[in-house]
């Protein structure tokens, strides 16, 4: 009977024992041998301890010892050695057998191998770190330095490290290594990246993974200085991957070294592969951080421009709402007005200082002004020491992004101008004095004679000799070519006979070189009765171009807001992984309970594992999707099941939607057919109207904030997803204006995302379209074919869908 037993014993796939009361192993069976490597004999006694790991050997035989003095089982993880000398995690667990008076007559146990499972845990909470350090915006030197740490814990033995690469393409820098020699990091930092120097070098430049398995036997390198130089560090073999952006774009390299020869296994490759998309992520994070605050130095720089020449010109720029009565004002525009920059600004303080001859005129214009017309205005303003000055505004209406009237302008103290202007009539050389000082010239044109006459700025700005006769086919030489349509708009005007005109405009001189010039006239007719203009061209090059600087910089930031955008989803996401690994915990410590009765509940016990193995799954899944959804992949058209596309999305921004106080509701059609397009692509697309749709109902408290998503086959050839909301709706006239670029509803809105969302659309053969919904909120519906229509148009489909991929944009 007993030889039958350990016939029995021996045939478990589990490595089970059996000890005296002291703890003295009396049996082994043979998986506990053939796993070891130990005979019958040598793990008999105390020789069950020799494989365990030195590390984990005080842990074990101390809770064997407590075990032998409470007379209860008990449970350890250890790393058990393997008869070819690899450790693996096994929970070894030990019950006794109990005598009829009680006492303990031997002890069973049995250990089972968890490597699998300690290897998910270690680095599902490894990647948990990083993402949230990346999150946070930590450094990127000490992120890359904890996922090196990470990496080397599932990977006893290798030594990693982790290389950016400059903007320009060029060279390597040092990320992390911190089991690497500070001597061999140095040399790699600022390294020339060459495909013939090592395999670093050979993965950026392929954009492929290089495994040296042998650096000494390798012959790729044999004539490079790059072997002498791992040697020198003791180091045998090398595996390099290349980290890629999401634009695939080689933006670093992963490597794993070794200090003996070897090659990776599948689950070193997995882990390669993981953790190289994760260094991605923090590089890119990094250098979009750099590119920030360049951006920000610029913009700084460029206002430092814009200040020095608006108190060159001695011209300040405001903007003012009429409908809040608010007020920006550059320092050159306090400055002409001499009040102290922290003086609040309205409208009725700028009034209170008008001349009182000018009031009444301004007024007028103000009250024009509130119903959206551009102006220019000139009038005398009394400054506080009692002096007067002449002030010119010019003001062109902008909407601001809630649609409010705004207007953008230009002030210029013309006091000067003024005066020059008086003294003409006294001394024509007092006005060409003037003239040089304030980069103004004049000019006065007989349209009937085609006489022309220029000061002497005039002639300076178009770069002719004074004694040059001034014609109209002179001054079309110097126009820029683009803005020779406004030259003869001046001259039909004046043929019409039009009193006064303004225009600027740009001058091409022959060096190449671009001058901005503003130009004002008035006409009168002379004696004769002919019109005759007299006016002022000004040079506003400076302004021009640090206006055009100013633009430039303020495009660069908003692109990066952009970038940086999808850290919004980091809590929700977290969120989710949290729930699964909860429940693992929970499921495990109850499994554990119900083993550890007695009798134990084995039933109970395997329900409770099944279902630590299903969190374990849907905490995989949650990853899975996120990878997919936020990975750089080229478009891939194959047949989409909408539903599930949806529910995925749903899943993924679940807690956001929550915390938001959406109630989403899915009314997904059952026997949905696929579409053909791609998937990531399609699933972006929802995102964008589920997250318009929540925006919607942010400020709606007196009814649910309810949102229904549905599926469904209008047509036997299509299948449509509709994203209703109860929000605050739009009319009809509104509808189409959503899908323009740059047209938002929303205070930080962009205005790109609908776009987006229709070119996808639009790209998969489909269309996508909104409409008011018969109560609160609005529908936004989007119709794409079903991969039943045939072969014959999937290649068109796919080549339009190869374009350019759109970013995750937020409206």
């Amino acid at each position: 009977m007993e030889n039958n037993f350990r016939h029995v014993i021996d045939l478990l796939p589990d490595l089970v024992w059996t000890a005296q009361p002291n703890g003295h192993a009396d049996f082994v069976n043979r998986c506990w041998c053939e796993y070891t490597g130990l005979s019958f004999d040598e793990a008999c006694g105390a020789g069950w301890q020799k494989p365990i790991h030195p590390d984990d050997r005080s842990a074990t035989t101390a809770a064997a010892r407590r075990e032998l003095a409470s007379g209860a089982g008990g449970e350890v993880e250890a790393r058990m050695r393997r008869f070819d000398g690899e450790y693996r995690w096994f929970l070894f667990r030990a019950r006794p057998v109990v005598g009829a008076s009680g006492e303990v007559v031997m002890w069973c146990g049995v250990a089972t191998d968890i490597d699998d499972r300690k290897w998910a845990e270690t680095l599902l909470a490894g990647e948990k770190q990083l993402l949230s350090m990346v999150a946070q915006g930590d450094p990127p030197a000490e992120v890359l330095g904890v996922l090196c740490q990470v990496v080397e814990g599932a990977a006893p033995g290798r030594l990693c490290s982790v290389l950016s690469i400059d903007p320009d393409g060029l060279r390597f820098r040092h990320g992390a290594g911190p089991s690497l020699s500070a001597a061999y990091n140095e040399v790699l930092d600022g390294l020339l990246i060459d495909r013939n120097y090592g395999p670093c070098g050979m993965a950026a430049d392929l954009k492929a993974q290089v495994i040296a398995e042998d650096v000494a036997s390798d012959p790729r390198w044999a004539a490079s200085p790059w072997p002498a130089l791992v040697f020198s560090h003791g180091l045998r073999s090398c595996w390099s991957t290349p980290i890629l952006s999401r634009d695939n774009k080689v933006i670093g390299v992963f490597a794993l070294y070794q200090t003996e020869p070897a090659s990776p296994s599948q689950r070193e490759l997995e882990l390669i592969r993981q953790f190289s998309e994760i260094a991605g992520v923090a590089i890119e994070r990094a250098q979009a951080d750099a590119s920030l605050n360049r951006a920000e130095q610029e913009l700084r720089r460029s206002n430092a421009y814009l200040a020095e020449a608006q108190r060159l010109t001695q011209t300040g720029s405001f903007t003012w709402n009429p409908a809040n009565d608010e007020h920006y004002w550059s320092a050159e525009t306090y400055r002409i007005f001499e009040y102290d920059p922290s003086t609040p600004v309205s409208l009725g303080l700028v009034l209170k200082h008008i001349h009182p001859e000018d009031v009444g005129r301004v007024e007028e214009i103000v009250a024009k002004a509130a119903e959206g017309k551009d102006f220019e205005i000139e009038f005398r303003a009394v400054m506080a020491s009692g002096a007067v000055k002449h002030i010119q505004v010019l003001a062109h209406q902008a909407p601001d992004q809630n649609d409010h009237l705004e207007y953008v302008g230009a002030i210029l103290d013309v006091t000067e101008r003024r005066r020059s202007e008086e003294a003409l009539q006294r001394s024509h050389a007092f006005l060409a004095g003037a003239q040089r000082i304030s980069s103004t010239g004049s000019f006065s044109w007989r349209f009937a004679t085609g006489e022309i006459a220029w000061s002497e700025q005039v002639y300076r700005m178009f770069e002719y000799d004074p004694a040059t006769p001034v014609t109209i086919d002179m001054i079309a030489a110097r126009v820029h070519p683009e803005d020779l349509p406004l030259l003869d708009e001046m001259v039909e005007g004046a043929l019409r006979g039009v009193a006064d005109f303004e225009y600027e405009h740009r001058l091409l001189l022959p060096d190449g070189s671009i001058k901005h010039l503003r130009l004002m006239a008035q006409g009168t007719p002379d004696q004769s009765g002919q019109m005759e203009y007299i006016g002022a061209v000004q040079e506003v090059t400076d302004r021009r171009v640090s206006a055009e600087a100013l633009n430039k910089v303020r495009s660069a930031l908003t692109h990066m807001a952009r970038v940086t955008s999808l850290g919004a989803l980091t809590a929700s996401i977290a969120h989710e992984v949290n729930q699964p690994l909860s429940g693992i915990i929970t499921n495990a410590n109850t499994c554990l309970k119900m083993l550890a009765a007695d009798p134990p509940n084995v039933l109970g016990a395997q329900e409770t594992a099944r279902r630590t193995v299903r969190d374990g799954n849907r905490a995989a899944d949650i990853i899975k999707r996120l990878r997919t959804l936020f990975g750089k992949r080229p478009p891939t058209i194959e047949p989409v099941d909408l539903n599930d596309a949806a529910q995925e999305i749903i899943a993924l921004s679940w807690s956001d939607l929550q915390r938001s106080r959406v109630i989403v509701r899915a009314e997904l059609a059952e026997d949905l057919p696929p579409v053909i397009g791609d998937r990531v692509q399609l699933q972006q697309v929802i995102l964008n109207l589920l997250l318009n749709a929540a925006d919607a109902m942010s400020g709606i408290d007196d009814r649910p904030r309810q949102l229904v998503i549905r599926t469904e086959q209008p047509e036997s050839d299509s299948v449509s997803l509709a994203v209703q909301d109860v929000g605050i709706g739009l009319d009809a006239q509104s509808a189409e204006k959503l899908f323009e670029a740059f047209y938002t509803t929303k205070s930080d809105g962009m205005g790109i995302g609908l776009a987006i969302s229709r070119s996808i659309i639009e790209n998969h053969g489909g269309r996508l379209w909104a409409r008011p919904n018969d109560g609160p909120g609005v529908s936004f519906i989007f119709l794409v074919p079903c991969a039943s229509e045939g072969p014959a148009a999937e290649p068109e489909r796919q080549s339009a869908a190869a374009g350019p991929q759109p970013a995750m944009v937020k409206p």
